[in-house]
């Protein structure tokens, strides 16, 4: 069986997106999983499509100067090593990212992993993440 880990979050505006391809991925018989934040809504959204859901440590890197930068840039490396393990847990055949600081993680390991990456982004100019 094939396996596909969707990512994104931060915001139901990077999440929603992904709804309708996990559909459409677990309709052709593929195993998604899907890897977000541990404090936002994506494990909700999600796991109603029966998707397992994993969550990685992240951090928001803001455009304008706040102390949150520090203790969230902190974060990023956490998240990382997180993702890596997760990765090589599940195993995908291909990683696809809906964006947002919670992709950032996950996008980097799976360069890591070398793993096919999509991410289809709909939105100009791209995020600091993408």
């Amino acid at each position: 069986m094939k396996r596909a880990v969707v990512t994104g979050g931060g915001s139901a505006g990077h999440v929603i997106p992904a709804l309708p391809v996990i559909e459409a991925l677990q309709a052709k018989g593929w195993e998604v999983s899907f890897i977000g934040s541990d404090s936002g809504l994506e494990e909700r959204l999600v796991t109603p499509l029966g998707t397992p859901f994993f969550s990685v440590r992240t951090g928001k890197l803001r455009r304008y100067f706040s102390l949150a930068n520090l203790t969230d840039a902190m974060r990023i490396p956490i998240g990382i090593l997180q993702a890596f393990a997760i990765l090589g847990r599940v195993r995908p055949h291909v990683v696809f990212s809906k964006g947002g600081f919670v992709a950032f993680p996950v996008v980097f390991a799976a360069w890591q992993r070398r793993k096919p990456l999509v991410e289809p982004a709909a939105v100009l100019p791209p995020g600091l993440a993408n």
